[in-house]
């Protein structure tokens, strides 16, 4: 039997969130000045203020203060005397009557403007948001709320044009949730057999003002794979289509604790195309803390789960591949209709656990990262979000939260990182053909010197592998200079498969320290000669290196 892949989300009960809203009240018959225009004699009606109780029988005075595409309160509430006047006005800016009232309802964005035509016809009697009522398990949606604003705060404005897609490798998005519908497309055929996918694309992706979520990236395409069996092959396949498909970050809140090649390879050959792939951590620190896969895997952003505090999950998986860290305790989420069996209501909406919720949301900070700065390479993306993350407890990189809660602001405002060249480069089969079908290109051919500047990482990038052909009746110098941490060179052969161990390595420099490594290697056959030249990292206090690599003859 296959190794089985799990989802990874914990559900919980869904805590009641209080909609709470900047208003001031005012008693209309102590309304003396209003946008300019003398009513009667006195004090100034304000947009905005401070929150207060209203008195009991005074109507409210409120209008909205901030941009209308940040708000969680898409539509507004005008009352006005009946009559005509204040109909013909209501119909210049699109209001509809509410049966019964004498009021109407108008886009936020149109409130103003109707206020004070109102006020200049001395017709305005009140103004509001039209907020929802709303049940205890419900998130209401809005913009500053747990768990988006504890990466990006609520007016931090993303991007309106041009977003990248997210592929969301998981159960079939559903099509019926409204937060979610008109930007989700399908790359595979089948039926929604569980919540968990719409779940996690909503933290993506979900809209302001069609639904009660709000995801991190609102409105950003969404690729929805379907995953059938959740087997390495269905996985590969998934990532294949969302190649094809133009997707520029992958989201798999999945995992295993087998790692399998076919896996690794998709997501790599995904990663040469300048995909970047975010997985989840795992839940089951508690029950044997296992490393699980594909997060583990080379090039893959690991995410482990905080909690509102910003401290991490007892639930969340700690090891050295995890790179950074995301809400994913609570975490408000479209549930559909039928499988909104979880909590109390059923409602749409409920709140859950688990790091399959941190990657997401994480996978979306990255479409953003890469929506803004198109430039930025797969590679690029993941160090900015690891290099603008917030440094939680315990102090630096750790096991636990990685380099920290992923932020968005900090990230963007980072110069874009040294791109690492020629990746993915972590093993031989990843240049020899083997797992990306074609072999990467000679860094040497046995023409002028070649020098690169490049990095490696114990975990996420344990192996750089380059290819060289040396002339006949030639030889090359080979030299291998850290920046900083430790660094050894191995040459290989052609007949190797694996630039680990004796086997085939026909040459190798391990020296202390931070000391230049030095191969020279002579070919006395009458034909050139292929060889791969391995450099690792042997470093036991840092899990990172930085090194240049210099080939001529």
């Amino acid at each position: 039997m296959a190794p089985s892949i799990t989802r990874k989300a914990k559900r919980a009960g869904a805590p009641p969130y209080n909609f709470s809203y900047i208003v001031v009240m005012k008693n209309p018959a102590t309304v003396s000045v209003f946008f300019g225009l003398v009513v009667a004699a006195g004090l100034a009606l304000p947009f905005g203020g401070t929150a207060v109780a209203a008195p009991f029988g005074a109507p409210p005075m409120l209008l909205p203060a901030g941009d209308a595409a940040k708000a969680g309160v898409s539509n507004w509430i005008v009352g006005a005397r009946r009559g005509a006047e204040s109909a013909a006005i209501a119909a210049r800016f699109n209001a509809r009557r509410i049966s019964g009232l004498p009021a109407f309802t108008v886009s936020r964005a149109e409130a103003r403007q109707l206020a004070r035509s109102l006020a200049a016809a001395k017709l305005l009697t009140w103004a509001e948001p039209d907020i929802r009522a709303e049940r205890q398990s419900a998130y209401e949606g809005r913009l500053g709320r747990w768990a988006r604003v504890a990466v990006v705060p609520a007016d931090f404005a993303w991007p309106t044009t041009g977003a990248v897609a997210v592929a969301v490798l998981d159960d079939r998005v559903d099509s019926s949730v409204s937060d979610l519908n008109q930007q989700t497309k399908y790359l595979n055929e089948g039926r929604v057999k569980d919540a968990h996918g719409t779940m996690v694309a909503s933290t993506i992706s979900a809209v302001v003002g069609r639904g009660p979520v709000v995801g991190v990236f609102p409105g950003t395409p969404i690729l929805s794979y379907g995953l059938t069996s959740f087997s390495c092959a269905d996985v590969a396949g998934g990532i294949d289509k969302a190649i094809a498909a133009g997707a520029r970050v992958i989201n798999m809140s999945i995992g295993t604790e087998n790692g399998c090649f076919t896996m690794n390879a998709a997501i790599q050959r995904a990663y040469s195309k300048d995909v970047l792939s975010v997985a989840s951590a795992g839940n089951e620190f508690e029950e044997g803390n296992p490393t699980e896969y594909p997060a583990a895997f080379p090039h893959v952003v690991s995410v482990a789960a905080t909690d509102s505090k910003g401290e991490v999950s007892k639930f969340s998986n700690a090891n050295a591949a995890v790179d950074v860290s995301a809400p994913g305790v609570e975490v408000p989420v479209d549930v559909p209709l039928r499988f909104d069996t979880e909590d109390d209501e059923a409602d749409g909406v409920t709140t859950t656990d688990g790091t399959s919720f941190s990657s997401p949301i994480t996978a979306g900070a990255a479409a953003w990262i890469a929506t803004a700065r198109p430039e930025l390479k797969a590679g690029q993306i993941a160090d900015l979000l690891k290099k603008g993350a917030k440094d939680i407890a315990p102090k630096g990189y750790d096991r636990y939260s990685g380099w920290g809660l992923i932020n968005i602001p900090a990230s963007l405002a980072l110069a874009a990182p040294v791109i690492d060249p020629l990746e993915p480069n972590d093993s031989i089969a990843l240049v020899d053909g083997t797992a990306l079908g074609a072999k990467a290109g000679l860094l040497w051919n046995g023409g002028s010197s070649v020098s690169l500047f490049a990095k490696i990482d114990q975990v996420k990038d344990p192996l750089d592998v380059y290819r060289i052909r040396i002339p006949a009746r030639s030889a090359a110098k080979i030299s291998l200079t850290p920046k900083f941490g430790g660094v050894d060179l191995a040459i290989y052969s052609a007949g190797a498969k694996s630039a680990t161990g004796s086997r085939f390595r026909v040459a190798y420099s391990k020296r202390s320290g931070t000391a230049v490594e030095r191969v020279t290697l002579r070919n006395s056959a009458g034909v050139a000669q292929s060889l791969y030249a391995a450099v690792s990292d042997n470093d036991t206090k840092l899990l990172n290196a930085e090194y240049t690599l210099r080939v001529g003859r």
